[in-house]
């Protein structure tokens, strides 16, 4: 007889009852199984009898082989007798050192079982959405982007403002020594880029062609660890001033970026309207189905167990290690392109593993739970607009896209929009 113990709503205790017959089955199939390897002179090998083996090596031999046997059996038979969901492999524990042959035993396992989740009220779903509006000063930086791009560098002639590019030879040094990576030949420096250290710039402001300048500056304390706070003395010779000239916007402009059907800076406003306004929109409806699932993921109640975090982190793990390897870049080399030290990775894929699993969770349950289906035509429509997007065949796509994955997605699609129509935007 077996009973289930609930430790808590996602986790349970089996205590499993072995029967004197089950076991001693299972030290019968451990024994042909183990006398395969038995190797005793005057007996080939795996014919050594049953009482010469127990003779020489006793039935504690067989008790791990057998105990394999009995859970192997008795444990997935427990689960599905009382009809749980397990989502991890069970802590097992069983007073070995009290087996007998001569009769049964009783063990228990611990397992963490498929979440339940408790959904939040859709009254209280509210989200604040993105602005789907196009300014007249929307409209002004956009030109003014193009302007910039456009925008030539011209000797000048007069002191160097901000804004301004410097082509110096520059040469630094610590009390009188010149430093290593201290030094550079017609480099170009825009000042108020703050691309140098702090200080240097500001002291070349009203430098002219041809003027030399000793300037001085102290080192961030967060600087290489040879350089970090100390003071430093560069001396600077300036070649050449240069500002950034502008083009007048105009109807020329305007014909040299050929865009069908526009020739005017009218026209290209109208046309930027448009672009601009098609990009908001798909700005705003990409937010906005974020919004609503992380609400409504946050109205809900639900324990996520460790075990499937984990089982989650391990793959993510698995899938940017093999990354790596494919590209043939250091682990830690690839983290970096990512964000991620070997330090936090794993603390960061757990953080994002719990997120995602509680989100995914949330969203099954209001498919269940507002009895979202997918009809033959909804699946027809989305295998269509899935090869559209792909550039394939509705043929291609099906056999990439199972039939039970193809009707989550119409079904997750349809939780979407309901959660999208039933928010409160604010």
């Amino acid at each position: 007889m077996n009973t289930v113990e609930h430790l808590s709503e996602n986790r349970v205790k089996l205590t499993i009852e072995v029967s004197k017959e089950t076991w001693q089955k299972a030290l019968d199939k451990a024994f042909e199984i183990k006398v395969k390897d038995v190797k005793v002179d005057g007996f080939r090998p795996g014919k050594l009898p049953k009482n010469q083996y127990l003779i020489r090596f006793g039935y504690q031999s067989l008790y791990e082989e057998a105990m394999e046997i009995v859970f192997q059996e008795t444990y997935p038979q427990a689960v599905v007798e009382n009809k749980l969901r397990v989502v991890s492999n069970p802590d097992i524990d069983l007073n070995f050192y009290a087996l007998s042959p001569d009769q049964g035993f009783t063990y228990t396992a611990e397992v963490d079982l498929f979440p339940v989740v408790h959904l939040g009220a859709i009254e209280d779903l509210k989200v604040k959405p993105l602005s789907k509006e196009v300014t007249e000063e929307d409209l002004d930086q956009e030109i003014q982007k193009l302007i910039a791009s456009k925008g030539e560098n011209v000797i000048k002639n007069g002191p160097a403002e901000k804004g301004d590019i410097t082509v110096i030879d520059f040469e630094g040094f610590l009390d009188g020594v010149p430093f290593e990576g201290g030094k550079g030949e017609n480099y170009e420096l825009e000042l108020g880029s703050n691309t140098f250290i702090p200080g240097f710039e500001d002291q070349l402001l009203g430098i002219v062609a041809g003027e030399e300048r000793e300037i001085h500056v102290t080192f961030p304390e967060n600087y290489h660890q040879e350089l970090a706070g100390k003071d430093a003395t560069f001396k600077v010779v300036a070649h050449e001033i240069k500002n950034k000239v502008y083009p007048e916007w105009d109807d020329e402009q305007v014909k040299d970026l050929e865009i069908e059907n526009v020739s005017t800076v009218a026209e290209h406003r109208e046309y930027l309207r448009q672009q601009l306004t098609a990009k908001r929109l798909e700005e705003y409806e990409n937010h906005l189905t974020n919004a609503v699932m992380e609400a409504y993921t946050d109205l809900a109640t639900v324990e996520v167990p460790k075990s499937m975090v984990q089982n989650y982190v391990n793959q993510m793990k698995k899938n940017i290690e093999n990354q790596a390897n494919h590209y043939k870049v250091p682990l830690e080399i690839f983290l970096q392109f990512n964000g991620l030290t070997l330090e936090n990775y794993e603390s960061e894929f757990a953080k994002f593993a719990e997120k995602r699993i509680k989100q995914d969770l949330v969203m099954e349950q209001l498919i269940i739970q507002e009895k979202f289906e997918a009809s033959e035509e909804e699946l027809e429509n989305f295998y269509q607009i899935t090869a559209e997007e792909n550039h394939s065949d509705i043929e291609t796509i099906k056999k990439s896209i199972s039939f039970e994955d193809a009707r989550y997605r119409v079904q997750f699609n349809k939780a979407l929009d309901y959660l999208k129509e039933k928010a409160v935007l604010v």
